[in-house]
């Protein structure tokens, strides 16, 4: 149930984040159908969820010194390849294309979706609290 509710935080945040005017797009799923839009924001969040569990772990510990060395600010560039690798995966699957900009747009977008779903993030955790 984790799982679901932090693919559908980050799919809210991609779709603010389509919504500024940072070059990230979303296309795909059926225009007649009002469902399936949300399933392809749904399915983006998802992919971003388990590559920020599996990979982002992996690369941060690669990336230590650098993180180190620049204060964590290089935290950012590694939300940014997060993005990228999203988007990559996705151009390879049918029906669903999340589009990217230039660097610093996608990085600027990387920050306002890592801030989003931070900021939602501890509902996810607090789960027990809102059955009471």
């Amino acid at each position: 149930m984790k799982f679901v509710l932090r693919a559908a935080f980050a799919a809210l945040a991609v779709w603010i984040a389509t919504l500024l005017p940072l070059d990230v797009g979303v296309t795909g799923g059926n225009a007649n159908d009002w469902w399936s839009r949300p399933l392809v924001f749904l399915a983006i969040g998802a992919l971003l969820v388990l590559l920020n569990a599996i990979i982002k772990p992996i690369v941060k510990t690669l990336a230590l010194p650098v993180i180190i060395l620049t204060l964590g600010l290089f935290t950012a560039v590694i939300a940014w390849f997060m993005l990228w690798l999203t988007s990559w995966i996705t151009s390879n699957i049918d029906g669903i294309d999340f589009t990217i900009g230039g660097f610093w747009k996608t990085l600027i977008a990387a920050i306002v979706i890592a801030v989003i779903t931070a900021v939602l993030d501890p509902i996810a955790k607090d789960r027990k609290r809102l059955r009471r």
